[in-house]
């Protein structure tokens, strides 16, 4: 189902024109509305997500002509040696790059070996904090350093910074920090300890968060959206419908959609936990309850 294609569903089952511009903006904002309560409700399988980041050095650069590209080649105009370029800061006149193939030199011009742009380099540090997802998150599940085959703690602040107070241990990365949002782009951020070395590889698993639709995408697919489930698709359209039905002091409208809402999420809830495959778990301590267990299914209550 298209994001249009909910938007014109609730349009008509709330009795409104579908070709008002404004309702059909406040159907959207409704939409959004359901889906930020709907995502929190429960561990849905489909928000894991898994990726990778690589650790990388810090380049502190002047006299910069050009822009430099992610994924170029640099070149030292003295030293010969290279990097490959992971980001480009020009507010801080920074690169952050790996794979080198040396030290470079100071005060040496680098160039970009596809932008052209040129710098003059001033001194390299390893880099600290990460964005390692381009988007909202709602739960750090494990950082792991593939490189070294090892996890990573995810520690507090006050652990943090107790173990490092000035901050200049090296070493290959064993601790984590989530210490706060970007500034310019407002994506997470993480901090590793000790400064681990350029081209390790991290590896990510965490739970997302789905940013709020606007009318640049009604014309995709729920599901590219990151609604996988078809069901809570329709259940987006029965809340919207509910929330517009209220709205217009309709409550036995809103009342009967809140309803189906209700309905179709439960049937989405059951369908999530059979994603893991058919396990069955016994109770936790089950042997503690000797013969007084209270089964809470379709069995008979025994005592």
């Amino acid at each position: 189902m298209l994001l249009s294609s909910a938007i014109t569903t609730v349009l008509r089952r709330s009795g409104l024109s579908i070709t008002n511009a404004t309702f059909k903006d406040q159907a959207r904002e409704y939409i959004n509305m359901i889906l930020s309560e709907t995502l929190p409700e429960v561990p849905w399988w489909w928000l894991e997500k898994t990726t990778t980041f690589i650790t990388t050095e810090t380049f502190t650069i002047s006299s910069v002509s050009g822009t430099f590209t992610a994924g170029e080649t640099i070149t030292g105009g003295t030293s010969s040696f290279t990097a490959v370029v992971d980001a480009y800061t020009a507010a801080a006149t920074t690169i952050t790059v790996r794979a080198l193939t040396g030290v470079f030199t100071a005060t040496e011009t680098i160039t970009g070996g596809s932008s052209g742009a040129t710098a003059t380099y001033a001194s390299t540090a390893r880099t600290r904090t990460y964005n390692p997802i381009s988007g909202t998150v709602t739960a750090w599940h494990s950082f792991v350093d593939q490189s070294n085959n090892r996890t990573l703690d995810t520690v507090g602040a006050d652990s943090f910074d107790a173990g490092d107070p000035d901050r200049d241990q090296t070493g290959d990365a064993r601790s984590v920090l989530v210490s706060g949002v970007d500034a310019v782009t407002g994506y997470p951020s993480v901090d590793l300890w000790p400064l681990p070395p350029e081209n390790d590889t991290i590896q990510v698993r965490y739970k997302m968060d789905i940013p709020e639709w606007t009318s640049s995408n009604d014309t995709s697919d729920l599901m590219a959206l990151g609604i996988t489930p078809r069901v809570l698709q329709s259940m987006l359209v029965y809340g919207a419908v509910s929330l517009y039905m209220e709205a217009n002091a309709d409550d036995t409208g809103a009342q009967r959609e809140a309803g189906n809402m209700s309905r179709v999420l439960e049937v989405a809830k059951k369908q999530n936990l059979e994603m893991q495959g058919n396990r069955q778990f016994n109770p936790i301590d089950s042997t503690s309850y000797n013969d007084a267990l209270i089964r809470i299914d379709s069995s008979i209550v025994i005592a």
